[in-house]
């Protein structure tokens, strides 16, 4: 039976396309300025459909715009003016206003239409990409990472001009409570290396850290979800001056996995790097077979430099976890090689992925495309319509370790403006890019959703809820079914919203609940479910019924006959929206005579007697034997015959 769903599931996956990061809704932190002040933000918005209206707007709708974007091109909306009393641009946060709420700063945007968000900062020394990852984005626990091959602040002119790590979040629902708590060792600008708060729907929050300390590693919780972004200003780097922005934004830890496939950018040894962090205790990491981290608790961190140097972008290194981990790549895409860096989370590769993605890459950029991808799959990944093994621009290079993954790297030269990649497997991409030796962007566009969907068992369609209609009788199966990369689900949580009972799940692996309403109880029904897979995705769906009732009666029967051929009450019959799998009905007078029998639930009655004479006029008694979805019925009454 599973077989069979999956198949259908994944009929309909590869006809809708999985997209790239494309969401109809996303919320965007502020992006803390560094000292120089005044962040320039161009957010890109393109989509794969014929068009989206999409609207823009701030915290407390005092911005507001609609922009209409299409397939084939790009919708930019700039934030380069400060906004009286905000002192900022919006979506930016003024280098003063840390550790207090905000009210105008947090950008949010809605489309009638999927579309593919990225935020850039322009500044001209403080350039990122951020990929906003839509409702990806939000949950209520995450870890967060900052560059960590840095020394002390930039020296020099700009003295005084401090890294400043941070994090910024916003929350989506009101009387959120939010924690930070850093590694050990380190403070955040509060002196402590905690930060308690409170945030309603809209506002948003701004905690930064000195470069001396590690914000890699810094857990978050909220009692209800948010949206994060975290990284570091202009840090100078180990072996250079330079250091520059390395900021994303950051999935909940119920979207992270156990295989990652890390590939190199434009960065020489030892600046093109990742950080990894791990979320369960007891966490186990390798790279290409080699052990880095052994039997860590949770939130233990650390830094892998990957062997090579500028002229091997695309070669693959293969992380490897017994749980669920962060990881988060230091490259440059500056075409100098200089370690102007940018920050992305890497997405998990098992059951994750984009088979279509379209993008317009930004103006005044060397930007380059890293395609993370099935090795077995290179051959179908098309490029603006023509594989990329037909290009000899275009780079291969097969994992050595893993020889079922490879890395693409498409290079400036020859990326068009708008371009398009597409593959039947699914597959990753990290857009890569720089100006001269000023900057250097990164940022992943492929989605981050592990695809574990629950489903309606009726329609394989992946659904929110599924109306079970009225119901009845002592136990009311809950059945759902569901796709995933492993076979491996349980139920982790089942509530009843709505309604009173006891929900029954004898067995949490499997696909099947119980709702027992209280026999007193008829009404409605609400019960949500959560599932997670063993990777530690999760998803929920609710089950919405009308429970019927212990006292349910499905029959209505009328207590008069009158046959007397005035073409009015001149047949008797019952009135019923059931089913009835069984029927029998009998018909007696007063004295006991049947006089009437049926086993057809469809029956008339004309009023004669089995002699065909017209019975007499006074009251009759009936038994009505059935049985429905409910079960048994037997019901009596009296009829009365009136001539």
């Amino acid at each position: 039976m599973r077989l069979k769903v999956l198949f259908a599931v994944f009929s309909i996956a590869l006809s809708s396309q999985l997209k790239g990061q494309s969401d109809t809704y996303f919320v965007l932190p502020p992006l803390y300025e560094w000292e120089a002040g005044d962040h320039d933000i161009f957010l890109h918005i393109s989509t794969n459909e014929p068009s989206a209206s999409v609207w823009i707007y701030n915290s407390d709708t005092s911005y507001s715009q609609n922009i209409t974007v299409t397939s084939g091109s790009v919708g930019t909306v700039s934030f380069t003016n400060p906004v009286a009393g905000l002192l900022s641009t919006y979506g930016a946060r003024e280098l003063n206003w840390s550790n207090s709420k905000r009210y105008k700063d947090a950008l949010f945007i809605e489309s009638s239409a999927p579309v593919t968000v990225t935020e850039q900062i322009v500044e001209p020394f403080n350039q990122d990409i951020i990929t906003a990852k839509g409702r990806n984005a939000l949950g209520t626990e995450f870890y967060v990472a900052s560059q960590t091959l840095i020394t002390t602040t930039v020296s020099g002119a700009f003295l005084g001009y401090h890294g400043m790590h941070y994090i910024s979040v916003v929350a989506t629902e009101n009387n959120t409570q939010v924690r930070f708590k850093a590694p050990t060792g380190s403070v955040f600008d509060n002196g402590s290396d905690s930060v308690l708060f409170t945030l309603d729907k809209g506002q948003s929050w701004v905690s930064t850290m000195e470069d001396d300390d590690a914000l890699l590693g810094t857990h978050i919780t909220a009692s209800k979800p948010i949206a994060v972004t975290a990284g570091g200003n202009h840090l100078k780097n180990s072996s250079a001056n330079h250091g520059d922005a390395g900021i994303d934004q950051v999935t909940p830890v119920e979207h992270l996995g156990t295989k990652h496939v890390v590939l190199r950018g434009l960065a020489n040894y030892p600046n093109d790097y990742f950080m990894y962090i791990a979320t369960k205790n007891g966490t186990n990491i390798t790279v290409d077979g080699v052990s880095i981290l052994n039997n860590a608790n949770a939130g233990r961190s650390g830094t892998f430099s990957m062997q090579g140097n500028s002229n091997q972008p695309g070669k693959p290194f293969v992380i490897e976890s017994n749980h669920p981990i962060y990881i988060f790549q230091v490259t440059t895409g500056a075409i100098t090689h200089e370690p102007e860096q940018g920050m992305a989370q890497i997405p998990q590769v098992e059951c994750t992925g984009s088979t279509y993605i379209r993008y317009n890459r930004a103006s005044g950029l060397s930007t380059a495309v890293l395609v993370t991808i099935p090795s077995d799959a290179v051959n179908d990944l098309d490029y603006n319509g023509v594989s990329v093994t037909q290009n000899l621009n275009i780079a291969i290079q097969q994992s050595s370790y893993d020889p079922s993954w490879s890395g693409v790297y498409i290079p400036s030269s020859i990326l068009t403006n708008n371009f398009t990649l597409e593959c039947p497997s699914a597959f990753h991409a990290g857009i890569l890019a720089g100006q001269g030796n000023t900057t250097g962007l990164f940022g992943y566009i492929s989605g981050f959703d592990d695809n574990l969907k629950l489903l309606d068992p009726t329609s394989a369609s992946s659904v929110s809820a599924i109306d079970l209609g009225d119901q009845c009788g002592d136990s009311i199966p809950l059945v759902f079914s569901f796709t995933s990369c492993t076979d491996s689900i349980s139920v982790v949580g089942a509530t009843i919203l709505e309604g009173n009972g006891t929900i029954i799940d004898a067995n949490i692996n499997d696909s099947i609940l119980y709702l027992l309403p209280d026999g007193a109880y008829s009404g409605s029904f609400q019960v949500q479910i959560t599932v997670a897979d063993n990777q530690g995705a999760t998803d929920s769906l609710t089950f919405i019924l009308n429970y019927l009732g212990a006292d349910y009666d499905p029959i209505t029967v009328p207590n008069f006959i009158t046959p007397n051929a005035d073409y009015i009450n001149d047949n008797w019959s019952i009135v019923t929206s059931e089913i009835l799998d069984v029927f029998n009905l009998n018909l007696y007078s007063r004295w006991g005579t049947l006089i009437y029998s049926t086993d057809t639930p469809t029956f008339e009655w004309n009023g004669r007697t089995p002699e065909g004479t017209i019975a007499a006029p006074g009251v009759y008694f009936y038994a009505i034997q059935t049985t429905f979805r409910c079960g048994t019925l037997n019901k009596a009454g009296a009829l009365h015959l009136i001539d």
